[in-house]
């Protein structure tokens, strides 16, 4: 992509640095210039101002050539305003026009004693806009001659001096030294000024070229001015974000409060060593987030990558789940055949007719806590069986509404007491409908049994959707119960950790697992109202 600009760009004609702009400004100045210098002769021709030589040789032809001089300007400006002719042609063609009506005005003032040779330089520079070269340098020599001719032939009448042809040659000499600098000049500008539109042209390839490279990258990635406002984002960070709309020019809190804060964070503690932190974002997706700075430390800017967990999560997952399997299979074969024993001992030994009520209470305790046992080990095999989810695209306001009748129906709740929400309504999530079901039956039913010691008084609310600024869906589970404390919540989703003697203290462990397993996290959130609040968010449709 840049060679080939670069061998389009050498293979244009050198151009003077000027027309890097639009060439015909500085051409509409000249034509400005041009108006006012016939306006001032022809000024001074009315008022007859006696200091300047005008028009002694030939007043007549003088006063006709101001008065075309005056003419051809109001022209040229008009010319130079709709840009016709072309610009080629204008430059050239008045430029000769303003030699002859120059060199007119000095013959007809007998010669350079009326100081209009020095007015001939302007002209004389004016084609190194369109062509600086061998033509320029032509205008400039043909000038000197021409003047040169005058003065002798002047001279040759007796009406100037015989210093006249000395001062025609200095002048025109003069006129050719500048015109000869100038063309040196404006090439090695306008060499410079090529180089620098190749450059040009090179860096913005490079920079459409990594910006095409940054858009296609599955991470995300964020430029960040130190005022916190976005100046750049990736498809990737933008899908990430919950594709927010208009945030070019916004500051970062507007969308990403959570990763606002860890920037804030780093700017002012760890700043500019580079770092990484683990933000969740709006509560719902788990991004890793690279803080790196950009710039000088007067004008920084900060780059932000965002990598996304959920597939690093699952590969953790699946690994916890086949250590988890092998794990299971040592306790089934080491617990479960002795458990079985004693269950069916404990059962032979309560068809005996010689025990007490002691020795029955003792036989109630084993045969209780045998069961127990052997629900733990049922429920942790569970588990590790399912470790390859079936899942399916769901409606999920159509699911929930079916889920809501049979929970309020078997547990003689009344229809109140379980509210549904879903918004938008048509959210589809794709999970598996065991999985989901066991853990939305799992967090309802503690619900019912924590909340509150009367079930009647129970008020479970059940809202998801997608939220703004996430591109995540989430699904709410509230209650209006007491609320956890601190301590249990730091233990909730630990294994074996219940505050029943009658659980078994791996049901949140195992939602959370069978979550996981479907690309989804489990998380609770306390409500500063009271009760609590358990959010599932389910990972994007694929």
């Amino acid at each position: 992509m840049q060679s080939g600009s670069r061998a389009t760009t050498f293979n244009q004609k050198l151009v003077p640095v000027f027309l890097h702009e639009d060439p015909w400004n500085l051409l509409r100045l000249y034509h400005v210039y041009r108006l006012t210098l016939a306006g001032a002769l022809l000024v001074a021709l009315v008022l007859e101002y006696g200091h300047v030589h005008l028009g002694e040789y030939q007043p007549e032809m003088f006063r006709w050539l101001t008065g075309t001089y005056l003419l051809i300007a109001v022209i040229t400006n008009l010319s130079s305003y709709f840009q016709w002719p072309d610009l080629p042609v204008q430059t050239s063609l008045f430029v000769v026009l303003d030699i002859v009506i120059l060199l007119g005005l000095i013959w007809a003032s007998g010669g350079l004693e009326g100081g209009f040779g020095i007015l001939l330089l302007i002209p004389v520079l004016i084609p190194y806009l369109g062509n600086p070269g061998h033509v320029s340098l032509s205008f400039a020599s043909l000038t000197g001659l021409a003047l040169i001719s005058i003065q002798i032939y002047l001279q040759s009448q007796g009406v100037v001096e015989n210093s006249g042809i000395m001062h025609g040659g200095l002048i025109a000499l003069f006129i050719l030294l500048v015109s000869w600098a100038s063309n040196r000049w404006i090439r090695k500008a306008s060499a410079m000024a090529s180089l620098a539109q190749r450059r040009g042209v090179d860096l913005a390839n490079l920079s459409q070229l990594n910006q095409s490279i940054l858009d296609r990258l599955e991470s995300g990635i964020l430029v960040v001015e130190e005022s916190g406002v976005i100046r750049h984002m990736n498809q990737g960070a933008w899908d990430m974000l919950g594709q927010p709309g208009n945030w070019r020019s916004k500051p970062l809190q507007q969308f990403a409060p959570e990763l606002d804060q860890h920037l804030q964070h780093w700017l002012h503690q760890v700043s500019p060593r580079i770092a990484s932190f683990d933000v969740r974002h709006q509560n719902t997706t788990e991004v890793r987030a690279r803080f790196s700075q950009l710039g000088t430390q007067a004008r920084k800017a900060t780059l932000i990558n965002l990598e996304d967990t959920t597939e690093q999560r699952e590969k953790l997952q699946s690994v916890k789940l086949a250590s988890l399997g092998q794990l299971t299979a040592s306790i089934a074969h080491e617990i479960r055949n002795p458990l079985g024993a004693i269950s069916h001992a404990a059962q032979l030994l309560g068809e005996s007719q010689n025990l007490d009520k002691a020795d029955t209470r003792l036989l109630q305790i084993i045969q209780s806590n045998a069961r127990r046992m052997n629900l733990t080990i049922e429920s942790v095999l569970n588990l590790s069986r399912k470790k390859t989810p079936n899942r399916e695209r769901l409606a999920l306001k159509l699911w929930l509404h079916e889920f809501r009748k049979d929970f309020v129906l078997q547990n003689k709740l009344r229809e109140e007491q379980v509210t549904l929400f879903i918004d938008p309504a048509d959210t589809v999530v794709e999970f598996d409908p065991a999985h989901l079901h066991q853990i939305v039956w799992n967090l309802c039913r503690n619900a019912l049994k924590y909340a509150h010691e009367d079930p009647r008084r129970l008020q479970l609310d059940i809202q998801g959707g997608n939220p703004t600024h996430t591109r995540d869906i989430m699904l709410n589970i509230i209650d209006n119960g007491r609320g956890m404390t601190g301590e249990q919540r730091q233990r909730l989703f630990e294994p074996f950790f219940t505050t029943s003697t009658q659980g078994t203290g791996l049901g949140l462990f195992m939602s959370r697992e069978l979550a996981l397993t479907n690309g989804a996290s489990l998380e609770y959130l306390a409500l500063p109202t009271g009760g609590s609040c358990f959010r599932l968010v389910f990972s994007r449709n694929r």
